[in-house]
């Protein structure tokens, strides 16, 4: 490797540790030992203003590519096949570098734990994981996926990875259970697959994409069948996939259900005044953590740029075909019943302590299984949500007692 790389290898893990996304010593060391270039022979690039992509080949970096690769950044590295009068669409990538390190942190790794990758992509993660745990399982839908990731992985013979060729829906039931199962696509649900394979005590963190703009990092264990966790982070993944699909759009940023809110009358929003020169919100944020409120009422959610270039989440009633776009000056709403949809929600939000989507704790079980009780005694008053996923029953939880870190 040449001293450009290894210095660009090497200021990118200095970053990681500065911003506090990186900090245990094995895993610092399994970073600073996997330049992230050896996994990356070349990238798409997006230029939305000439309507295409653009491949970049990083077989052999200069300058000038080591800056991309070595950004703190996801990157594109594979489109899928363009049909007929369709554009190509992004079908797998190379995680931001920030949010991996976190994820891995989340994972409590240590030398010998029964480890399973969900997305082998190119084969990056896995190398890091191995580095620290030993032996791991890594399983990718893609046959040309996987065929780069073994080639990528070839020039580190000293990491145990089995790359297998499999839907990650299933997990690897013959190689369960597993102490650690990390997920690095975004799934629509917990699998129960996973559920069933992960070991008692054992640990799984997924990307959840609950509704449009609800996308996040999920935490937790299985005790009985029943996974018991919370929401850590915000974080968009591609959508896992089977092996049918080429791949398909983003996720819409509209439900499609909801009434275009460009046209929709407006109404000043209740908290506008207070965002004139801050927002109003620590941690996630005041708009996701109203939208996901709304999302455990049952609510449709949808989330849209505007036309001025702001970006606002709407909720709706379905039922009565009422609708509010939550922005942080205004709302786009449909007419008076759209205004006091918003209004009463927003009361409901204060009345419960503004709730944050990582202070509820989540039960979840598949379908045709008992979501049993946790057994803690609760508070007639304690706040429990009930939902029903795509593959699972869920129980939200509002935690009764909240601590905030100051630099939250």
């Amino acid at each position: 490797m040449s001293l450009v790389a290894e210095e660009a290898n090497q200021h990118l893990v200095d970053q990681l540790i500065a911003r506090g996304a990186l900090w245990s010593r094995p895993l610092i060391e399994a970073f600073r030992a996997t330049p992230r270039h050896r996994f990356l022979d070349r990238i798409w690039h997006c230029h939305r203003q000439q309507g295409g992509w653009r491949e970049i080949h990083t077989h052999n970096p200069g300058r000038q590519e080591l800056r991309l690769l070595y950004a703190d950044r996801a990157l594109t590295t594979r489109l899928s096949d363009a049909g007929p009068g369709q554009a190509p669409v992004p079908i797998s990538s190379s995680s931001q570098p920030s949010l991996m390190a976190e994820m891995l942190e989340d994972l409590l790794l240590s030398p010998g734990l029964r480890t399973l990758e969900i997305g082998a992509g190119t084969g990056y993660n896995a190398a890091l994981l191995a580095r620290v745990v030993g032996r791991v399982v890594s399983l990718e839908i893609d046959r040309r996926v996987l065929t780069e990731a073994e080639q990528h992985l070839q020039t580190f013979p000293d990491r145990r990875v089995e790359l297998r060729h499999g839907d990650g829906r299933l997990g690897c039931p013959e190689e369960a259970p597993f102490d650690r199962i990390l997920v690095t696509a975004a799934s629509l649900d917990l699998e129960p697959a996973w559920l069933e394979q992960l070991a008692d005590n054992g640990l799984l963190i997924a990307p959840l994409d609950l509704a449009p703009g609800l996308a996040y990092l999920v935490r937790g264990t299985c005790r009985a069948g029943v996974f018991e966790g919370r929401l850590t982070r915000p974080a968009y993944f591609m959508p896992l996939r089977d092996e049918e699909e080429e791949g398909r759009e983003d996720a819409p940023t509209s439900s499609g259900l909801l009434p275009d809110p460009d046209p929709l009358p407006s109404v000043t929003a209740p908290y506008a005044e207070w965002t004139e020169r801050k927002v109003p919100c620590s941690g996630p944020g005041l708009l996701p953590s109203l939208a996901f409120w709304g999302w455990l009422h049952g609510y449709a959610i949808a989330y849209q740029a505007l036309a001025d270039g702001r970006t606002a989440y709407g909720v709706g009633d379905l039922v009565h075909g009422h609708a509010c776009w939550l922005g942080m000056r205004d709302w786009r709403v449909t007419g008076t019943a759209g205004r006091d949809l918003g209004k009463q929600l927003w009361r409901a939000f204060l009345d419960a302590g503004g709730p944050w989507p990582m202070e509820f704790r989540l039960h979840a079980a598949p379908l045709d299984a008992p979501l049993a009780d946790d057994g803690e005694p609760r508070s007639p008053d304690q706040l429990v949500f009930h939902r029903r996923g795509a593959r699972c029953r869920h129980q939200w939880t509002l935690e009764p007692v909240r601590e905030r870190l100051a630099w939250s």
